[in-house]
């Protein structure tokens, strides 16, 4: 299989995924349906990056901006859904009482249908429509031209995200909301060419690998949560308002570090799966 070949195989996929989840997401309150949808995007725009050297440039220029804007939509949408149904119960442990709590979920559960709203607007919209004619149909008519085979293009991929997630890894170890989630991004591109390839790399390493990988996957997710939920509080309870329920978050943070340095450690023990052939 060719490279280009590889990309139609991943991409028509991810608007398969992306489908099967239109419906629920117009016509149901369950999160899960953003969360997915949201998740089949997100693939498939590490799709086009990990292909954007095979692919012309033209279709990226063309495509991938289309994407970001829909992403960023149900991004939102997603991110008000964290906050309402994992994060909220947790503060509200932590206070069980006071009138900011009072103002803090109904300011959530306010933006949770403003966003779902608007999410549905965009993907009942003809816009979205035309994207997802278009891309299709500029993916299956994607030329191969002298496509490299997939098996020589895929370890020069995955190198260049190990070594991402390696550099970013020791500014994140003891660095600040933002190293995190620059690694935590790193990361997921990383995983998600892994999942792409896995094919071609059968046997217990790549096994291996991700078990490592998914202690240190949901140590990233929930201190994204964090940071994401400090910014949402910010926003519905601002000045000195939310300062007590930011700086409990802040604390939350703190407490899971020793634990995210432990994970970093071991994933940097295991070998690359695509190098151990």
């Amino acid at each position: 299989m060719t490279a280009v070949a590889g990309f139609r195989t991943v991409a028509l996929a991810c608007l398969t995924h992306l489908q099967s989840n239109e419906h629920g997401l117009c016509e149901s309150d369950n999160p899960e349906f953003v969360h997915q949808a949201r998740v089949a995007i997100r693939r498939l725009r590490s799709a086009i990056r990990v292909w954007k050297p095979s692919l012309p440039q033209e279709f990226v220029a063309s495509f991938d901006p289309l994407w970001q804007a829909l992403a960023r939509q149900l991004g939102e949408t997603r991110n008000w859904d964290v906050f309402l149904a994992e994060t909220l119960p947790s503060i509200l442990l932590a206070f069980p009482e006071g009138d900011e709590i009072i103002r803090l979920s109904q300011y959530a559960r306010k933006r949770c249908v403003v966003n779902r709203t608007a999410a549905r607007v965009a993907l009942k919209s003809v816009d979205y429509s035309r994207l997802l004619l278009e891309f299709a149909a500029a993916v299956l008519a994607l030329p191969e031209g002298k496509a490299r085979r997939l098996e020589a293009f895929a370890p020069r991929c995955l190198d260049k995200r190990a070594a991402q997630v390696g550099q970013l890894a020791a500014e994140a170890a003891g660095g600040d909301a933002p190293a995190r989630h620059r690694l935590r991004v790193a990361y997921k591109r990383l995983r998600y060419a892994l999942e792409f390839f896995a094919p071609l790399f059968p046997g217990d390493s790549l096994r291996n690998y991700h078990q490592s990988a998914s202690g240190l996957q949901e140590m990233l997710g929930r201190l994204n949560d964090l940071a994401v939920a400090g910014e949402l509080t910010a926003e519905a309870l601002p000045g000195s308002q939310g300062e007590a329920l930011c700086c409990w978050l802040a604390g939350q943070t703190e407490r899971l570090l020793p634990e995210l340095e432990a994970l970093l450690g071991d994933f940097h023990l295991q070998a690359a799966p695509w190098r151990t052939q």
